[in-house]
């Protein structure tokens, strides 16, 4: 042990970690005699008291024990053998685990079972780390957002915060958040709502949970659409509703269908302006029906506005919260699509006389999303930027989806039936037979390519052949490189 006078570490410090290093590496063993801090002092050349702080330390830590009259000794157990139950043992789990080393009894709750044996893949495959990579769908063009302006908003409010930002707040959101969302959502939803009927959630996931423990229990039944976000499916099923998948036409929901599966539904979660993952629009007569099963039998309707913003053919659709009178219909909307997916903030647009009990069932999760976050937004949107932004980004994500199409046209002739969409932020292409969706994504994901099967987010077990094509995030140059690169995996398909 020699002193190492490079270091900054004090003396005792490097000590003490010279010590405890060799007792791990097993160069002291266990019940090892050390010397005496008097014998070290004198080879280290040092003052006692030097050493006796070290001897301290790892006295507290319990790696060393003393024996009066005896000396000092390696304790015989280490702090990091009695954290396992054998020196070589890792952490419990189906990867890892061993016949020789059963699975502890993890005592579950049911909610606890479902999720660590038979749903969790759902979820993850959903939620995960965001890679950026050709062609993911539902990334908002991060590149083009006005971080000079949102910057600017964030330093003043960091550098001298109003002190009602640094307590507690409303369970239900920042006041002028829920204020200014109302607002824009009147305006450019048609969504029919004052600032009291607004819960500021961390996002659009966040939301369709609150209102499946808020009408849900066990056993109730839930209609979804067939195909439909995983992220739904997932949390309907974590409630323990039994689902009814619904199909999906070229008018969107088929309540039609619906009732002649099954007419007793408590729950409907729709996305009826832009439907995911195949990107109809619900009627407006099926719209009509689905409001008014809704309210002759006391039912709940979701509707997921993740998207509509971005409408290229005309006014962006009116939402299906508009046309109802009866308080049936539940609003989610998100700024995940819009400003960028990290922000995590949303909102969830309930009846006024739902708006205290979704306040309450907000205050028992998180108990409200940080407040110079939604003050920054806030301002975000009552000075107009947002609005700007939106209309920005309008015209760029038309032009990157035109660009998506004629180079699908030039180079996947034959390969992928790619058509321009009025709406959204993803296409759906459609493959010939013989060539396999999910089998395509594999080999995509190897070139480093993300493309989803249409089937990933199907209940049915003979699902149309098509994959999704995300276009908004990406350049002129990245889309082009894609699809030629798309292209030659599909060759090799045929």
């Amino acid at each position: 042990m020699v002193e190492n006078k490079k270091s900054s570490l004090p003396l005792h410090r490097q000590i003490y970690e010279a010590l405890r290093a060799a007792i791990l590496k097993g160069d002291y063993g266990a019940r090892a005699k050390l010397p005496s801090t008097r014998a070290l002092a004198v080879q280290l050349g040092v003052s006692r008291m030097t050493v006796v702080v070290a001897y301290d330390q790892l006295y507290a830590e319990g790696y060393l024990e003393g024996k009066s009259g005896a000396g000092t000794f390696v304790a015989p157990e280490l702090p990091e053998e009695l954290l396992q139950t054998s020196k070589n043992r890792k952490l419990l789990s189906p990867k890892n685990s061993s016949a020789t080393s059963p699975p502890r009894l993890l005592n579950l709750s049911a909610h606890g079972k479902w999720l660590a044996e038979t749903r969790y893949p759902d979820v993850l495959r959903v939620e995960r780390t965001t890679n950026f990579t050709p062609f993911q769908h539902g990334l908002p063009a991060v590149d083009e957002f006005p971080f000079e302006i949102w910057s600017r908003i964030a330093q003043k409010l960091h550098k001298n915060p109003p002190r009602e930002l640094l307590g507690y707040g409303e369970p239900a959101g920042y006041r002028p958040l829920r204020v200014a969302i109302a607002a824009y959502l009147k305006s450019a939803r048609g969504v029919n709502c004052d600032a009291g009927q607004v819960i500021i959630t961390s996002g659009a996931q966040h939301a369709l949970t609150l209102a499946a423990k808020v009408f849900l229990d066990a056993g109730d039944t839930a209609w979804i659409e067939d195909p439909c976000y995983l992220g739904a499916k997932a949390t309907l099923l974590a409630v323990g509703a039994k689902l009814v998948p619904v199909s999906v036409d070229a008018n969107g929901f088929d309540v039609q269908a619906a009732l002649a599966v099954n007419k007793n539904a408590k729950f409907v979660y729709v996305t009826p302006s832009h439907q995911y993952p195949l990107g109809v629009t619900m009627s407006l007569s099926r719209r009509l029906k689905l409001i008014e099963w809704a309210k002759q039998n006391d039912a709940w309707i979701v509707e997921d506005d993740y998207n509509s913003e971005y409408r290229y053919g005309g006014r962006p659709l009116a939402s299906l919260q508009g046309l109802d009178a009866g308080g049936r219909v539940l609003y989610i909307g998100t700024l995940s699509k819009t400003i960028f997916p990290s922000v995590r903030l949303g909102c969830l647009v309930v009846p006024p006389d739902l708006a205290d009990v979704f306040s309450v069932a907000r205050s028992l999760g998180d108990f409200h999303s940080p407040l110079i976050d939604q003050a920054i937004l806030a301002e975000f949107i009552t000075e107009g930027h947002f609005a700007r932004h939106i209309r920005r980004m309008r015209k760029l994500y038309e032009a990157r989806q035109q660009m998506l199409v004629e180079e699908a046209r030039k180079h996947l002739g034959g390969l992928l039936e790619l058509r321009k969409s009025d709406a959204g932020m993803h296409l759906v292409g459609w493959l010939p037979d013989g060539i396999n969706a999910e089998v395509v994504a594999e080999r995509a994901a190897a070139q480093k390519l993300k493309v989803s099967p249409v089937s990933a987010y199907s209940f049915d077990k003979n699902p149309a052949n098509g994959l999704i094509l995300g276009y908004t995030s990406f350049t002129e140059k990245e889309i082009k490189a894609g699809v030629k690169k798309l292209a030659r995996i599909l060759k090799a398909e045929i």
